[in-house]
């Protein structure tokens, strides 16, 4: 017997309804899947921004305001720009602290994975021996400190006190790589370069084979 209009319109529907049904499920179970990693690219990716930030903000502080700023990265995740007053001035108002995922629970911290390779920049003068890399590009220690000066490049000091900043001698330009990433998982891994002698900041993200720009 002949099916009649309605049956195979009924027919018809059922196969579109498990279609949709199956489709609904491999989505969901690709979402459930995919819930994790996200989190953790997102979390190390606004860390990344949170330094290039910071590093282009004390830069820009130096040179429109033709003061020195010092950049100090403390603890294992906490950097702190200083605008350098000349003498006899006033003393600016503290900035405010940069903290990694603002401190929150599995926060990046400054690090740097010894399985690695370093980064595209590498060749150029720009170490990975420690997750602060402060690389003199004329040779010799690259001191405790780095500023950025009036005209943007990146140098290094002698001491943390404000009198070394302007001796002769500390002015001389650091490459910096700032590390970051959450010990025992490379997929956080990031890096942040400054070029000593324009202050160019780039930042690198580890893809799993090689870093990336």
């Amino acid at each position: 017997m002949l099916a009649t209009s309605s049956q195979r319109q009924r027919g018809t529907s059922l196969v579109e309804l498990m279609a949709v049904v199956g489709i609904v499920l491999t989505l969901s179970g690709m979402a459930i899947m995919s819930t994790v990693n996200p989190s953790i690219t997102s979390r190390a990716n606004n860390a990344t921004d949170a330094v290039v930030d910071a590093l282009r903000q004390a830069r820009q502080l130096a040179v429109t305001k033709r003061r020195n700023v010092v950049v100090a990265f403390n603890g294992s995740n906490t950097i702190q720009l200083t605008v350098q007053p000349l003498p006899n001035e006033a003393v600016p108002t503290p900035l405010p602290l940069v903290q990694l995922n603002d401190s929150a629970a599995n926060a990046l911290q400054f690090y740097v994975f010894p399985t690695l390779p370093n980064t595209p920049m590498g060749p150029l003068g720009f170490g990975n021996s420690s997750a602060i890399s402060l690389v003199a590009v004329n040779g010799g220690s690259a001191g405790s400190a780095v500023m950025f000066t009036t005209s943007g490049s990146l140098v290094g000091a002698g001491g943390a006190a404000p009198a070394n900043y302007y001796a002769v001698g500390n002015n001389d330009p650091i490459n910096a790589t700032i590390f970051i990433g959450t010990p025992g998982n490379t997929a956080t891994a990031r890096a942040i370069t400054v070029v000593g002698a324009t202050g160019r900041v780039r930042s690198f993200a580890w893809d799993g084979t090689q870093w990336r720009e």
